[in-house]
């Protein structure tokens, strides 16, 4: 007897050492109806939806999912919401936290500054990004922000016409932001004149759960191991999501944000309409400007390509060109303008727009599938339309110095009069390339003025080391057309934080 004793004793001592298995705890909040800003409903409270439906799936082991789709007026409200979602966290969890409402947020201000607008209607309290942070620190485990909200990337100085330092600092934090720092985040709640008015949805959010549900075919796992890792991401939200530019923290970061089980994809893509959607990169010629695109259409649907146009440094969407899918005729849809059967299609869109007036230069490609009396984004880009030369009028701003070591990143601005394609390289004391950050990628609209371009480096080269310290030399060239333009070098020093009192990072 006192033998079994000792060895149910052991076995009891043993289970108390082994670790718990780690859980992902969600807290999603959508607020649409407003005392000071606009009216965005249903924007926000199908965004939340959308994201439940998307975090539920997969293999995402969430051990608490809470929602509040109708807004929230008071910060201990939040609190409240907070400790319900993340109240029995541990340090091996992972706590995400998405919000889509308004933000706010002004050149000049910090990233602390940037303000959250909490409401349900009746009442209103605007949350400061610090005061966000305050609240969210003491959960345990690694946290993961997605701000769905105009100037969103100001909480992490990305975005922004001069880069500063970051508000959330440290290995817990994982920040995804619908838009930069100066830029708005656009949402849809509409169809045609003769369909009803029944959905609506941020284009950010829903790019986002294209990429990370079974509707989408988890696309933005691109190399399809079953694990969504924040640069994916990205890289995704990057090349899908137009209107506006999204940012990230940290840069080049292999976090795992989500897991799925891959033989699941073909079961959930009966409910996707649309998958594989392929769409031509690179700058546009001004005088054809024309892109090449393919999909493959799961469901009878008719296929709208909704162009808008930037004009004065922000989407007119309220002169949107529809053009309708003229590819095929004749099948379940009948002759209805853009009807499409099921199967794999090629398409060359060409912009239309009266004498060859393309704003500033920039267009929003949708990709809109009509389906009854619904619409669904389904695809999109923005394109970038050069003109056939001219001087960009380059300029480079770069801080002084930064230390990768202990992740902090090399924010920086490029000042370009026109639409081009620029290439960014990193060279060392000796002139030797360490990194080559972009190669002729085309410029795309941030709401800057004047009008740039903003880009980070994490410190690594492409084989993913980190650079010693040293001095270190931004190349920026440009292409207009047939024309090349060259900036002014700017120099930069990579430093160690421990040796900076005694070092000037100049002298380094």
């Amino acid at each position: 007897m006192a033998r079994w004793r000792i060895a149910w004793l052991a076995l009891f001592l043993a289970l108390l050492t082994v670790p718990a298995l780690a859980e992902n705890r969600a807290l999603l909040i959508g607020c649409d109806h407003f005392l000071t800003q606009d009216d965005t409903s249903p924007a926000s409270e199908n965004n939340v939806l959308h994201m439940a439906r998307a975090l539920s799936g997969g293999s995402m082991n969430l051990a608490s999912l809470v929602t509040r789709r109708t807004g929230l007026g008071r910060e201990s409200e939040l609190q409240e919401l907070i400790q319900e979602a993340f109240g029995e966290a541990t340090e091996e969890d992972t706590c995400y936290f998405y919000i889509s409402t308004h933000g706010l947020w002004e050149e000049g201000q910090s990233a602390g500054e940037f303000t959250l607008l909490l409401s349900d209607g009746h009442r209103e309290h605007r949350l400061a990004a610090s005061r966000l942070k305050e609240l969210l620190e003491p959960v345990p485990g690694t946290k993961v922000l997605i701000l769905d909200a105009c100037h969103s990337g100001a909480v992490i100085g990305k975005g922004v016409p001069a880069p500063f330092d970051r508000l959330f600092e440290g290995e817990e934090w994982k920040i995804v932001c619908s838009s930069g720092g100066a830029e708005e985040s656009w949402f849809w709640a509409g169809a045609e004149d003769d369909l009803e008015q029944k959905t609506g949805a941020g284009y950010f959010s829903d790019t986002l759960v294209r990429g990370i549900s079974g509707a989408g075919g988890f696309d933005s796992d691109l190399n399809r191991d079953g694990t969504v890792t924040l640069r994916e991401l990205k890289r995704y939200l990057r090349a899908n999501h137009g209107a506006s530019t999204v940012q990230t923290w940290p840069e080049e970061s292999d976090f795992p944000l989500m897991t799925y089980d891959v033989n699941t994809v073909t079961v959930q893509r009966r409910a996707a309409l649309v998958e594989g959607i392929s769409l031509e990169t690179g700058a546009l010629s001004f005088a054809s400007p024309s892109i090449q695109m393919s999909f493959t259409v799961l469901s009878p649907l008719r296929m709208v390509y909704q162009l808008v146009y930037q004009q004065g440094g922000r989407w007119d969407f309220d002169n949107a060109v529809w053009i309708y899918d003229d590819g095929e005729d004749g099948g379940l849809l009948g002759n209805m303008p853009g009807a499409l059967t099921p199967g794999f299609k090629e398409r060359t869109i060409t912009l239309q727009t009266p004498d060859e007036d393309y704003g500033d230069g920039y267009v929003l490609l949708q990709l809109l599938a009509l389906t009854g009396q619904e619409l669904t984004v389904v695809g999109g880009t923005v394109l970038c339309i050069p003109p056939v030369g001219g001087d960009p009028e380059l300029l480079v701003e770069v801080p002084e110095a930064f230390d990768p070591s202990r992740g902090e990143e090399l924010s920086f601005s490029v000042a370009h009069s026109l639409p081009c394609e620029i290439t960014v390289l990193i060279l060392d004391g000796e002139g030797k390339t360490v990194r080559r950050l972009v190669s002729r990628e085309p410029t795309r609209p941030e709401q800057l003025n004047p009008s740039a371009s903003t880009y980070t480096w994490s410190g690594l080269t492409a084989a993913g080391e980190l650079v010693p310290p040293g001095t270190y030399t931004l190349r920026v060239t440009a292409i207009v057309g047939d024309e090349r333009w060259e900036a002014d070098d700017r120099t930069f020093a990579i430093i160690r934080r421990e040796d900076s009192d005694e070092q000037d990072p100049e002298t380094l």
